[in-house]
């Protein structure tokens, strides 16, 4: 019961950091890891309540009329069709080298986090289509492969596509993941990689936290976010390096 109470909790922190800007999965693959989870298996079973997360949360910024589809329909055909193969990628690698790559992908995005923020220059010239299609082909493989981390990912490049301001972007970000994530579902469903009792669990917090996400404007409590989520990283990376076993753990 503390084991699924944490997945729980988790999740709806997770689902509310993955509506407002991205990340969350970093925060719940370790616990779900540390849970006892393969790494493989955890990547699977996230991808249930990203779904539904996603759902809830396209669905509330179109009732606040902040969700314009039609403009994206190509990269988001685009990032399915990544996704798609991402994901057939997943399923084929084995526990320990996914432990290696996710474990690479964590340091890289912790890199990411904790390195200062410049201000951005921006676009003036638009993106030929093929470009734009190119790119969340790459968004979307990466998507289904691992998902971790994508939502900064999907900030950055769309950034490359449109003026977008934040709530908009997210708007079209959780769009996107949820079209693609659809998919991933299915594949690792049938793959018979995912555990339900712990993806229903934390599906079922993500859906509170992304209600509570769209409502929500950027607030105080940000560096925290990064101190949690760091702790959570390190955590994992020495698990999925093997560094816990040489101290017992």
């Amino acid at each position: 019961m503390i084991i699924f109470l944490l997945v729980f909790i988790t999740g709806i922190i997770a689902g509310f950091i993955n509506t407002l800007a991205g990340g969350g999965s970093v925060l719940v693959l370790p616990v779900l890891i540390l849970a006892g989870l393969p790494s493989p298996i955890a990547n699977a079973t996230n991808r249930v309540a990203i779904f539904i997360q996603n759902v809830t949360a396209t669905h509330r910024f179109h009732k606040h009329r902040e969700l314009n589809i039609k403009p994206v329909i190509h990269i988001s055909i685009a990032a399915v069709i990544g996704s798609i193969i991402g994901s057939l990628f997943a399923v084929k690698v084995d526990s320990a080298t996914f432990d290696k790559i996710l474990g690479i992908v964590f340091l890289g995005i912790l890199i990411l986090m904790l390195r200062p923020h410049k201000r951005k220059n921006r676009f003036t010239k638009k993106l030929p289509k093929w470009v734009e299609v190119t790119i969340f082909l790459a968004v979307g493989f990466y998507g289904g492969f691992i998902q971790a981390g994508v939502g900064f990912i999907f900030l950055a490049t769309l950034n490359l596509i449109e003026e977008f301001n934040l709530i908009k972007a997210n708007a079209v970000k959780v769009f996107i993941i949820m079209c693609y994530t659809f998919f991933a579902v299915i594949i690792f469903a049938i793959s018979g990689k995912i555990i339900w009792k712990f993806g229903l669990i934390l599906a079922a917090g993500n859906m509170i936290g992304a209600y509570l996400g769209v409502k929500a404007a950027i607030r105080k409590g940000e560096q925290f976010v990064k101190i949690v989520l760091s702790a959570a990283i390190i955590i994992a990376c020495f698990k999925l390096f093997g560094i816990l076993k040489y101290i017992g753990l």
